[in-house]
């Protein structure tokens, strides 16, 4: 009998931390959600055809470039202000736990495509979805990180974007 209990002991120490390892891995901040890129491209384009912003922590760079990218039209650096970074995390927080991979047909006939690269703890996954017709669940993430990247691109600061100098405004 008593060899039975060291048994038990063992069995019931171990299923307390398997039960401790999975309440880490669930909470704190490895779960969060953060958005590290967006952007559109356009595959049979002439003149600016990509565009992409990385976004580390509240700093910004946004690029424009041929659809190569081999010319780069613009380059322009900013900051997400308090409450562009308030509103980032905001909806970074309300996306779907699972994203789809492709939503639509992006870039079908010329339309364009757009995408969204999410960090949530330790993985990464990018998503894309027709330029302009972003799926409902991303759709007010799609039009913030819109209005980001226009304000980048036309050197316009914004309550929610300050710019960085030396910002050019893309060709028209």
């Amino acid at each position: 009998m008593q060899m039975r209990e060291p048994g038990r002991f063992v069995a019931i120490a171990l299923s307390l931390v398997a039960v401790g390892c999975a309440e880490q891995s669930t909470s704190g901040p490895s779960s969060a959600v953060r958005v590290v890129q967006a952007g559109w491209s356009f595959g049979f384009c002439m003149g600016p055809c990509r565009g992409q912003l990385d976004l580390a922590a509240t700093q910004l760079t946004y690029q424009v470039s041929s659809r190569t990218g081999e010319q780069v039209y613009v380059r322009n650096r900013g900051q997400l202000s308090s409450q562009g970074a308030t509103r980032l995390e905001s909806l970074a927080s309300s996306l779907p736990a699972e994203l789809q991979e492709t939503y639509g047909c992006p870039d079908c006939a010329d339309g364009g495509a757009s995408f969204l690269t999410v960090v949530r703890g330790n993985e990464s996954m990018r998503t894309e979805y027709e330029y302009g017709r972003p799926p409902e669940d991303l759709s007010a993430i799609d039009g913030f990180l819109k209005g980001v990247m226009d304000a980048l691109g036309q050197c316009r600061a914004t309550a929610e974007v300050t710019l960085e100098g030396g910002c050019t405004p893309l060709p028209d």
